[in-house]
């Protein structure tokens, strides 16, 4: 008992120093929310709707929410597997630091279910000073809608049900902290800050968790066709400073990555900031004086440096964001089976037909054929035209060498830096002059023409399961020529099994797609 004492306690000290190095705004200041991130704790959580850890709580005779924590040894409530919301098992998410967080509903679509989770602060916060507050928040993923008005409410009394109006699951109030512009938060993945700056009336040392508005004037978006019909989170880190002794620095956002023609979040949606200022890195315009984040859609490499003022302390932040080109596209890949006369004897050819889209980085093409679709070999090359849709072709003109029967072709394409990608690949029936039997085109699609020179006495058509799809006698002798109707059968690999007037059984193989 006492060792795992101590490994707790290991554990909780090691997520604080980590909460500290990951945070430079806060090195050296006293955060005013205590158990921040949830890591002190009695005992493990082993239901759901396990209550929060103390000294947080819930003011509402509502449902508790529900505290995750890694100790667990209850599916429902671990992390980062755990029930998530709604009943059902599916949840997963990493703490955003240490190993604990909870878990509220911040709305619930019909009948304005709320819940709430409060915390008396480590001092009372002084009248015209400001304070910095943020939480973070991720989206559980069997939430069917995502939400906005996740706000911070601080007042002087403990918010309880019978203190004020509680109706209907709202405890109604105007929170001082939400998010600038107070956005949808859909996020699954990541999580999100919701932060502001605000100033005290004085003797505020309660902070409340949580929507404070009916669904009437929540806005809400579906993020997935089921699941739980409300919008259930995950809430982390909280966090509240005097900016009387701290310096909040600016924060442009993580640089990123994009495909040119998407767009990318940069800064932050933090309330309140003094003043503001982005500026395209080496420029002198401004590009934006109102929000401290926004979507940029650039179709180079570009950074951006966004300057604030808080409380008379300015500071600069620095983000890039990459682009690169589409990918390559190919539209359509085809193969035609054809033949050509040469030295008087009659030699069968496949063309390769390609096109493509988004060429802009890609250098050449590799045709490449196979005999047994895995090891491919390459039988020609084609420059890339580089513009934004081409169309190709390549002629085999000895596509014998791989064997008769089935021949696998694909193209590779190489770009200027190296990157290989692929086609889907083909399949061809390759024959020589001397066929008993001929199915032409192979692959098929709608029909297949079959020729023999001993003459057709009667026809099978078998699928992969060993199912007979068509069975057709000939009457007449002097038939060296069919062709059947194949729209109707699924794709696949057939063999068809041709009994000549000789008494032979020829089998072939026919690939319908």
């Amino acid at each position: 008992m006492k060792r795992d004492y101590c490994l707790k306690t290991i554990a909780y000290t090691l997520s604080v120093c980590y909460c500290l190095l990951v945070c430079s705004n806060c090195i050296g200041q006293q955060n005013l929310v205590p158990n921040y991130s949830f890591e002190q704790y009695a005992n493990c959580p082993v239901l759901y709707n396990a209550p929060p850890p103390s000294p947080w709580y819930n003011p509402t005779n509502y449902d508790l929410g529900c505290y995750y924590n890694a100790c667990s040894s209850s599916p429902e409530t671990g992390v980062p597997y755990n029930i998530g919301g709604g009943g059902v098992m599916g949840g997963y998410q990493y703490a955003r630091t240490g190993n604990a967080y909870i878990g509220l509903y911040f709305f619930f679509d019909g009948n304005d279910m709320r819940e709430y989770v409060q915390v008396q602060l480590k001092k009372i916060l002084k009248p015209s000073r400001r304070y910095y507050a943020e939480c973070f928040v991720s989206l559980t993923n069997l939430a069917h809608y995502g939400c906005n008005n996740i706000g911070m409410l601080f007042t002087n009394t403990a918010v309880y049900v019978d203190t004020i109006n509680y109706t209907d699951g709202v405890l109604p109030a105007n929170p001082q902290v939400l998010n600038k512009g107070n956005p949808v938060i859909t996020d699954t993945l990541n999580w999100v800050k919701v932060s502001g700056i605000f100033k005290a009336q004085g003797g505020e040392q309660y902070l409340t968790l949580g929507n404070f508005k009916h669904d009437s004037q929540t806005t809400h978006i579906q993020v997935q066709p089921t699941g739980y019909f409300g919008a259930s989170y995950y809430v982390d880190d909280v966090s509240v400073y005097g900016l009387d002794s701290f310096n909040l620095k600016a924060d442009a956002g993580r640089d990123t990555t994009i495909t040119i023609g998407d767009s990318a979040f940069i800064g932050t949606y933090t309330n309140g900031i003094d003043s503001i200022k982005w500026q395209i890195l080496n420029s002198n315009g401004t590009i934006d004086s109102t929000r401290p984040g926004f979507w940029v859609h650039p179709t180079t490499n570009t950074c951006y440096v966004v300057t604030q003022t808080v409380n008379g302390y300015t500071s600069s932040d620095t983000v890039c964001v990459t682009v690169q080109p589409l990918p390559l596209k190919f539209l359509k890949y085809e193969l035609r089976s054809t033949s050509e006369t040469r030295n008087g004897i009659n030699e069968q050819q496949v063309t390769s037909n390609w096109f493509t889209a988004n060429e802009i980085n890609v250098s050449h093409f590799y045709v490449q054929r196979s005999s047994n679709g895995r090891d491919f070999n390459i039988i020609g090359e084609v420059n890339a035209k580089g513009a934004s849709y081409n169309e190709y072709s390549y002629v085999d003109k000895s596509p014998l060498v791989e064997g008769l029967g089935v021949v696998y072709y694909r193209i590779m394409s190489i770009d200027r830096d190296g990157k290989v990608s692929y086609s889907e690949v083909r399949i061809i029936e390759v024959r020589g002059t001397n066929y008993e039997v001929r199915l032409f085109p192979n692959p098929a699609i709608d029909v297949v023409n079959i020729e023999c020179k001993e003459g057709i006495k009667e026809v099978k058509i078998i699928d992969c399961l060993g199912r007979e799809m068509l069975r057709q006698a000939q009457h007449d002798g002097n038939v060296h020529h069919l062709s059947l109707n194949i729209h109707h059968y699924p794709k696949g690999l057939y063999v068809v099994q041709v009994i000549t007037n000789k008494g032979d059984v020829r089998n072939e193989k026919l690939i319908v797609q």
